[in-house]
C-alpha cells in the first residue's frame, strides 16, 4: 500500500506477520544448509535486515516471492538517508535473500513467482546511487580536504562539541514558537543521540522529569533478539528541562491545533500531531546552514546543477557526534553505558567511535595500576 502520491511507505516499527516470519525462518534454514560456514554475526545481521525488507514488502502490499527490480529500488529510496555502509548492508541482505531462494533445492515453498529472476541483478548501488561500501571517513578523505569542526576518527565523521554549540543559536523559524520547537529538535538530537525516527516517536508521557530521562522505542533493535534494548532510556541535561517543559506544557498545544495538551508526541507540526523524520532532518540541515557549518560531502564541490548526495550536518551526523562525545570526552560514561544510550546491539558498533590516544596510554596505565 503506497501513500496518496504513489510513493513507497516506510514500515517504521511494524512487526512481521506470521506469514513473513515463517518465510524469514525458511530463508535462514536454507542459508545455514547452503553456507554452513556462515558466522553467527552474519546470521544475526541477515535475520535482522531481511526482516526489514519483509516489513517493507508487507506494508507496501508486495509479495516477496514475486518482487520486481522496481520494488527493490523503492526500498533503497526509503533507506537512502542512512549511512552508505548501512544501505549497502541492507541491500546485501536483500541480495542474499533471493540468491539463497533461487539456489534452494530442498524447500518447495521457496520458489520465486517471477521465473527465477533475481530482482537485484539490475541494480548497482555505486553506479545508480553513488553508494559505496567504503567507510565514510575513508571516502571523505578521497573526495575533499579535511573538514573544519570535524573530529578525526578512522571510522566516523562527527562534529566537535564546540561546533554543535553554535547550532543552538542558529535554529530557523519565523515565529518564536517555531524557533522553540526547532531548538528542542536540535538539542534533543544532540543530548540523546537518538535517531530521527526515534525523535519523531518520542512521547510526552514517557518523560521522567525528575530523572531527566525519556523512555523510547528503539528503531533498530529486534525485541526477540535484544529484549532489554527494545526500549531504552535516553537522558538530557538538567539545564534543558526548563526549555523542554516549556515547549511540552505551554507552547506546543498553542503552536499546533492538532495536539492535546501535555500528551502525545513531543514533536509536531502546525498541521500534524507527529513530525516526520525527514522534516526533523531538514530542520537540522537548515540550522547548520544558518550557523555557517553546512557543506556538501558528496560531491565535494558541486556545480550549481549537481544534486548533493550527502551533507556534512544531518540528524544522523548529530547522533554520531553525540556518541563520539560520550565515548571520547566524558570520563563518567563508560563504553558499555554509551552502547546502551546509543541503542547499539553490539559493543563493536560503539567501539568504532573511540578515538585512539596513544600519547596518554602509558601514563593512564600507570595511574590506574597505582590506584
Amino acid at each position: 500500500m503506497r501513500d496518496d502520491k504513489g510513493r513507497y511507505v516506510t514500515p517504521e516499527s511494524e512487526k512481521l506477520s506470521e506469514e513473513m516470519e515463517e518465510l524469514r525462518g525458511r530463508y535462514l534454514d536454507s542459508l545455514l544448509s547452503q553456507k554452513t560456514e556462515t558466522s553467527k554475526r552474519t546470521r544475526t545481521t541477515r535475520r535482522r535486515e531481511v526482516g526489514y525488507w519483509l516489513q517493507f514488502c508487507s506494508v507496501n502490499g508486495i509479495d516477496p516471492l514475486a518482487a520486481e527490480e522496481s520494488d527493490v529500488r523503492g526500498y533503497i529510496q526509503t533507506i537512502n538517508d542512512h549511512a552508505d555502509t548501512t544501505v549497502h548492508s541492507y541491500f546485501t541482505s536483500v541480495q542474499s535473500f533471493y540468491s539463497i531462494i533461487i539456489k534452494d533445492a530442498a524447500d518447495d515453498t521457496l520458489e520465486l513467482d517471477n521465473t527465477g529472476r533475481h530482482p537485484c541483478d539490475g541494480i548497482s548501488l555505486k553506479k545508480d546511487y553513488e553508494i559505496s561500501r567504503t567507510s565514510e571517513y575513508k571516502r571523505q578523505n578521497v573526495i575533499t580536504d579535511d573538514l573544519e569542526n570535524a573530529r578525526e576518527n578512522e571510522e566516523v565523521i562527527a562534529l566537535r562539541p564546540d561546533a554543535v554549540e553554535e547550532l543552538f543559536d542558529a535554529v530557523p523559524g519565523k515565529r518564536r514558537e517555531t524557533q522553540l520547537r526547532n531548538e528542542v529538535i536540535v538539542r534533543l538530537s544532540w543530548y540523546t543521540g537518538a535517531r530521527s525516527i526515534e525523535l519523531a516517536n518520542m512521547r510526552i508521557g514517557k518523560i521522567d522529569w525528575d530523572r531527566c530521562m525519556i523512555n523510547i522505542e528503539s528503531a533498530k533493535i529486534d525485541p526477540r533478539e535484544n529484549p532489554g534494548l527494545a526500549r531504552r532510556n535516553v537522558v538530557f541535561p538538567k539545564e534543558f528541562k526548563l526549555t523542554l517543559r516549556r515547549w511540552c506544557e505551554r507552547v506546543r498545544h498553542s503552536f499546533s491545533g492538532q495536539v492535546t495538551p501535555e500528551e502525545g508526541h513531543i514533536l509536531c507540526t502546525t498541521h500534524n500531531d507527529v513530525m516526520q523524520p525527514a522534516d526533523i532532518n531538514d530542520v537540522i540541515k537548515q540550522t547548520a546552514r544558518n550557523a555557517g557549518l553546512q557543506r556538501p560531502l558528496r560531491p565535494a564541490d558541486p556545480d550549481p546543477e549537481d544534486d548533493v548526495k550527502e551533507w556534512f550536518v544531518t540528524s544522523h551526523r548529530l547522533r554520531r557526534s553525540a556518541i563520539s562525545h560520550w565515548v571520547n570526552d566524558i570520563d563518567t560514561i563508560d563504553i558499555n553505558q554509551a552502547r546502551i544510550l546509543a541503542g547499539h546491539a553490539q559493543l563493536s558498533q560503539t567501539i568504532d567511535y573511540v578515538e585512539d590516544d596513544n600519547d596518554s596510554l602509558a601514563e593512564d596505565y600507570q595511574e590506574g595500576m597505582q590506584g
